[in-house]
C-alpha cells in the first residue's frame, strides 16, 4: 500500500521530467535548426554582396558604352555632313566643268584670231591697196579685234572656272579627309563598345549565376527556419505544458504537505488528551492480550 502510493507520487515528477527532456529536446533542434539557417543566411547574404559588385561594375561599362554611343552618334552625324558636303562640292565641280568644256577651242581660237590680226596689220603696212581695200581690210581687222574681246572674255571665265575648280578640288579632299576621320573614329567607338559588350554579357552571366545560387541558399533558408519556428511553436506548447505539471506537482506537494502537517497536529492534539491517551491505552493492552500487533 506505502509503495503504491509512493509510485503515485512520484508520478507527477516522472511527467515533470519527461516533459523537460522534450522540451530541452526540442529546444536543441531548434536552436541547430537556427545555426543552421544563419549559416545559410550569411551564404546567401555573401553571394547577394559579390552579385552587387558585379553590377556595379556592369553599370560602369554600360555608362561607358552610353558616353562611346552619344560620341558615335555625333562623329556618324560630323561624317555625314562632310559626305554632304562632299556630294554638293562634286555636284558644283561638274557644273563648273561644263562651263569649261572648250576651253581649249576658245584658247586655239584666241590664237588663231591673234595670228590673223597681225597677218592683217602686216598686210596693210607692206601691201599697196586702194582705198576701198584698204577700209575692207580695216573693217576686218576690227571685226577680228571685237571677236578677239569677246573670246578673250570666255577664255578668262574659263580660266576662272578651272581656278575655281581647283579651289573645288582642295575643299573636296578637305571634306573626304574629314569624312574619312570622322568614319575611323566611328568605327574605334564601334569597336570598343562591342568589346564593352562582350564584357558585360560575361559579367551579366556571372550575375545570375550568383543570383541563382543565392535564391536556391535563401529558399533552403526559409525551408530551415519554417522547420525552427515549427520547433519553437511546438517548444511554446510543451513550456505551457511543462509549466501545467510543474504547478500541479506544486499544488500536490503542498497538498501533501498540508494532509502530513494536519496529521501532525491531530496526533500531537490526541497525545495530549487524556480520554484519548485512556483509549489508547485499554486498546493497546486488549491487543496485547490478544497477541495482536499494537497500533499507536
Amino acid at each position: 500500500m506505502s509503495q503504491k502510493k509512493n509510485r503515485q507520487q512520484r508520478k507527477p515528477k516522472s511527467e515533470v521530467k519527461l516533459a523537460e527532456e522534450r522540451f530541452q529536446n526540442c529546444i536543441e533542434k531548434r536552436n541547430s535548426l537556427n545555426d543552421e539557417a544563419r549559416t545559410i543566411r550569411d551564404e546567401r547574404n555573401s553571394l547577394h554582396d559579390q552579385r552587387n559588385k558585379v553590377m556595379k561594375e556592369v553599370l560602369k561599362y554600360r555608362k561607358k558604352m552610353e558616353v562611346n554611343k552619344k560620341a558615335k552618334a555625333k562623329r556618324i552625324k560630323s561624317r555625314d555632313s562632310a559626305m554632304s558636303k562632299v556630294k554638293q562640292l562634286n555636284e558644283l565641280k561638274q557644273k563648273k566643268r561644263k562651263g569649261r568644256k572648250g576651253a581649249k577651242s576658245v584658247r586655239d581660237t584666241v590664237q588663231a584670231i591673234i595670228s590673223e590680226i597681225l597677218a592683217t596689220e602686216n598686210r596693210l603696212e607692206t601691201t599697196e591697196m586702194t582705198i576701198a581695200k584698204e577700209r575692207e581690210v580695216l573693217e576686218k581687222l576690227s571685226i577680228l579685234r571685237r571677236s578677239l574681246t569677246d573670246q578673250q572674255k570666255t577664255l578668262t571665265t574659263h580660266e576662272h572656272l578651272h581656278s575655281e575648280v581647283k579651289e573645288l578640288d582642295a575643299e573636296i579632299g578637305t571634306a573626304i579627309s574629314q569624312s574619312n576621320e570622322e568614319h575611323d573614329e566611328v568605327v574605334k567607338l564601334a569597336k570598343l563598345n562591342k568589346d564593352l559588350y562582350k564584357k558585360n554579357k560575361e559579367l551579366m552571366k556571372e550575375a545570375h549565376h550568383l543570383s541563382s545560387e543565392a535564391n536556391k541558399k535563401h529558399e533552403v533558408f526559409i525551408i530551415i527556419r519554417k522547420k525552427a519556428d515549427y520547433l519553437h511553436a511546438n517548444a511554446m506548447e510543451m513550456l505551457e505544458t511543462l509549466r501545467t505539471h510543474r504547478k500541479t506537482e506544486r499544488e500536490e506537494r503542498q497538498a501533501r504537505w498540508r494532509v502530513v502537517k494536519d496529521h501532525r497536529k491531530n496526533i500531537k492534539k490526541e497525545l495530549y488528551d487524556p480520554d484519548k491517551l485512556d483509549s489508547v491505552a485499554d486498546d493497546a493492552l486488549q491487543q496485547l492480550m490478544s497477541g495482536g500487533k499494537i497500533n499507536l
